[in-house]
């Protein structure tokens, strides 16, 4: 009998731990910050609120990280997802802080009840696994990465599209020579090197970006060095209806969108995603949001650059994203350093965006190279329409900008629309296996790309 743990759950020495899990953290960094300094400047927070909304979202990104790679009890996926606060909740989160009687307090009272409905709801929603075979799988992952393509293009022109600069040769030329260091590093390095060439990639692009003058840091003078993330911050969340009614469809979307991640991430790491597994990942991205609404923070959900980082270093053990899930939490306790990694310039990640996420693209062609489009040509009809409609937010955003307001979280996600699109047009055309069926077939298609993988 085969007693070989699989890849995911391999423990790796600690050397290599560390940093693989550090350039795990700095990949999603940018992006972990990004939305609470967006809600922060919309309700006009002072400077130091926004410090600690940043250090919350940190810290309790650290923690649904390690709830979703570590797991307990009946919580967490137990595959390498990196958590982050999620886009999606921008918008309602800003619109009920700026509600009249209702404040930031209620936000928290919002994203609290909102956890809570979503831990009780995830064994509900984790029943429509079976919806999700190779040919809606291949669908979603594809989708990821050509819907990161804007943010790495808008990080290789400067990363503000607005100034005169954006997209001239210095900023071009550093990007270049990101991704040519991670090419080069691939073909020639050993493989400790190889796990390591976006780090890598980004240390040299960042010095010579910051040579000619890119590097920005200004905002790490003003940034305290400690901070302490507490409960309560903004004092005791304010529970109403509204804003809870509001937040839970929010993560309803989430709920969808995390299912198709949970099942096209364990199908890139050679890993059978059962219902159970999907419960326990939904399950512990509601404790996760309930925690967060207690420290001031913002629902999470699966960092989709980071999947690119799994398949580009080839390295798809858990342990190691949950090392960078306890170097957020330190780094939030320790803001002067998050600071300095905020002031990377922006055209270093740009090549390394290029990179990530050009592997996703290839990783969900990959999947969809084993589905039959010459016996079944319903298949080509599935990707054929999911792929038009899924990138209607990335390339026309405007399309949708007239249907009714409910309908927005729905629509203004790539990643949801695939989901969406692709099982309803797989279920209708194709029809839905039984759950002991699919489960099987799910299993046999991981044991054979684990086998061709080693």
């Amino acid at each position: 009998m085969n007693t070989a743990l699989h890849p995911v759950d391999q423990v790796l020495p600690k050397r290599q731990m560390l940093t693989l899990g550090l350039q795990h953290m700095l990949v999603a960094y940018i992006g972990a910050i990004a939305v609470p300094l967006i809600v922060a400047s919309a309700l006009k927070m002072s400077p130091a609120d926004t410090t600690v909304l940043i250090s919350t979202a940190l810290f309790c990104s650290g923690i649904s990280t390690l709830l979703q790679t570590v797991g307990i009890w009946k919580l967490g996926v137990r595959l390498p997802i990196l958590q982050g606060v999620a886009f999606s909740s921008v918008g309602p989160v800003i619109a009920i802080g700026l509600a009249p009687g209702i404040g930031f307090t209620g936000v928290c009272g919002a994203v609290i009840g909102a956890g809570i409905f979503t831990a009780f709801a995830a064994p509900l929603v984790g029943r429509l696994r079976r919806f999700f075979p190779p040919v809606v799988t291949g669908c979603i992952v594809t989708v990821i990465g050509l819907q990161l393509f804007p943010v790495a293009y808008q990080w290789a022109g400067g990363g503000n599209v607005g100034k005169h600069e954006f997209g001239s040769l210095p900023f071009l030329g550093v990007t270049l020579l990101v991704a040519v260091v991670i090419l080069c590093i691939n073909r020639f390095g050993t493989p400790f090197v190889r796990n390591l060439a976006v780090l890598i990639g980004l240390v040299v692009g960042g010095v010579l970006a910051c040579a000619l003058g890119m590097g920005n840091f200004a905002n790490v003078a003003n940034t305290p060095w400690f901070t302490l993330p507490v409960p309560f911050h903004f004092g005791m969340p304010v529970f109403s209806i509204v804003p809870i009614a509001t937040m839970a469809v929010v993560m309803i979307v989430q709920m969808v969108e995390s299912m198709g991640l949970f099942v096209a991430i364990g199908d890139i790491v050679g890993k059978d995603v059962s219902e159970d597994d999907v419960i326990r990942g939904l399950r512990a991205n509601g404790v996760a949001s309930a925690i967060a609404g207690m420290f001031a923070a913002f629902p999470f959900i699966a960092f989709m650059e980071n999947v690119g980082l799994v398949i580009l270093t080839g390295v798809r053990s858990r342990w190691i994203v949950a090392i960078s899930g306890v170097l957020m939490c330190a780094v939030a306790v320790v803001p002067k350093f998050g600071a300095i990694v905020a002031s990377t310039p922006s055209a270093a990640l740009g090549g390394a965006g290029i990179a990530m996420f050009g592997v996703v693209v290839a990783a969900g062609v990959q999947t969809l190279s084993k589905v039959d489009f010459e016996g079944n040509r319903y298949n080509v009809l599935i990707v054929g329409f999911t792929m038009a409609m899924a990138l209607i937010p990335v390339m026309a955003p405007r399309v949708f900008e007239h249907m009714p307001d409910w309908t927005q979280p729905f629509l203004h996600s790539g990643v949801v629309l695939a989901c969406l699109v692709s099982v309803l047009l797989n279920a209708l055309l194709n029809g839905v296996q039984p759950a002991a069926r699919a489960s099987e077939d799910e299993h046999a298609h991981a044991h054979c790309e684990q086998m061709a993988r080693d």
